[in-house]
């Protein structure tokens, strides 16, 4: 072990993304995972900074964040759209926060990069050793979601294949198909070299399972967002509404099914987002409807319900209302297409369905609803399971194995050389238990 730490060269990660932190539509889970990847790494000692295309650093100190000062191109014109194919301000801004650093020791993690980075600012980043986090499938598929929103199915077709560009597969139309598919074409380009400098990091084994193939010839790893420790658990009150869903009010989040169930069986509602399916929650009786909660707000709002939904009907990388529902003391119904249901599988506390099947998902909820569901029992174990420790163990192994860079910071390293003491490896992370047989 020792021979192996002296092999290592010494390391320091930037951490970049589109946004970090932050609340609302314009921000979403994704935002949340990165700051709390930051807090994890820096907390264990690495050596981390972090850099936003756009938007503030979440309460990072001044010294370890920069802003490139860009916006969210989404809510642009025809001019946005050119420059989410390739922003050129995006490179340069980013070439000039890098420009000190050195490539060879330098690993960037690289988060969410379509709203505002860009392929032009990916070229950049390709001169340094990357861990390239997989919140959704936006890397080799064009709309993202790897998800026919025509067909209201997941998609089976190879990306960027003839039967891909022809596809009417993209939320918003055949136009902005194009204008994704042009900017995959230039991801490709920009983003062409050694696949030994970079490394994907997926969410769940579910969604490994599914990218996995997509990106033959890659290195692929699997890394669980971390659960930031919340107050300490206790029993929720009784719920004010039957069923909870937190999130995107978007179609391939399974809305429309989700608010045919509650109807057809007389069931509440606390639906708390934003998104194109707001008008039918307004219209439909025994829902109520909030935007966006704090993200300090939204263990409350989530034990006020029964049971929380995660009715995804894409492939979802994980899904973060699944582990804060189960860590607020409250049973979830999880879709088997999203990440997160290997948590119920793993740690009880609900149950799954299969999107695919129609009436489980109608059926799973009258029962839950019909005995009083049982939140999880493993609670420690799911917060040691899912601790910023062991996500930030994780990325500092996979930071040695990978690439030979030790993350600690040289503060760290020499207060370790004066005073050696034994430490837990990162390769043996919290006991928890085994997920039952398949």
């Amino acid at each position: 072990m020792i021979l192996e730490r002296q092999r290592l060269r010494s390391g320091r990660v930037v951490l970049l993304s589109d946004y970090i932190g932050g609340e609302g539509p314009g921000s979403g889970g994704a935002g949340h995972a990165a700051l709390d990847s930051y807090r994890a790494l820096r907390a264990a000692g690495a050596d981390v900074r972090a850099v936003a295309g756009f938007g503030g650093g979440g309460g990072i100190a001044a010294d370890r964040f920069a802003s490139l000062g860009g916006g969210d191109l989404r809510a642009g014109g025809a001019g946005d759209m050119l420059r989410a194919i390739w922003n050129p301000a995006a490179q340069v801004a980013l070439a000039g926060e890098l420009a000190d650093a050195d490539p060879d020791t330098t690993l960037i993690i690289l988060h969410q990069w379509t709203r505002y980075l860009s392929p032009a600012a990916l070229r950049v980043v390709g001169r340094f050793p990357a861990m390239i986090y997989m919140h959704d499938y936006f890397w080799p598929c064009p709309n993202g979601l790897y998800y026919d929103f025509q067909q209201a199915q997941p998609c089976t077709r190879r990306p960027m294949h003839a039967a891909c560009l022809t596809a009417n597969c993209d939320r918003q139309g055949r136009v902005q198909k194009l204008g994704r598919v042009a900017r995959q074409a230039v991801r490709q380009i920009a983003t062409h070299g050694d696949p030994g400098r970079r490394l994907f990091l997926h969410l769940s084994e579910h969604a490994q399972r599914t990218a996995a193939p997509l990106l033959q010839g890659e290195r692929h790893a699997i890394l669980y967002n971390p659960l930031p420790l919340g107050e300490a658990w206790s029993p929720p009150p009784h719920p004010r509404h039957d069923i909870g869903y937190f999130g995107r009010l978007e179609s391939d989040k399974g809305i429309a099914p989700l608010i045919d169930a509650i109807v057809a069986g007389g069931h509440t509602g606390l639906f708390v987002g934003e998104g194109a399916l707001q008008p039918r929650l307004a219209q439909t009786r025994g829902i109520t409807h909030h935007p966006w909660k704090p993200r300090n707000a939204m263990a409350a709002a989530m034990r006020s319900c029964g049971v929380v939904v995660l009715p995804s009907l894409w492939n979802e990388t994980w899904g973060l209302i699944v582990p804060e529902a189960m860590a607020a003391g409250v049973p979830v119904l999880v879709s088997q297409r999203a990440g997160s249901a290997e948590l119920v599988r793993r740690f009880g506390g609900g149950q799954t369905f299969d999107p695919g099947r129609p009436g489980d998902l109608a059926a799973k909820l009258t029962g839950m609803l019909g005995t009083p569901p049982v939140p999880t029992r493993q609670h420690d174990a799911l917060r040691a399971f899912l601790s910023p420790e062991r996500h930030a163990a994780r990325i500092m192994q996979l930071a040695e194995s990978q690439f030979g860079l030790d993350l600690r910071d040289t503060a760290r390293r020499v207060s370790a050389r004066a005073s050696p003491s034994p430490t837990a490896s990162p390769e043996s992370p919290p006991a928890c238990p085994p997920p039952p047989p398949r």
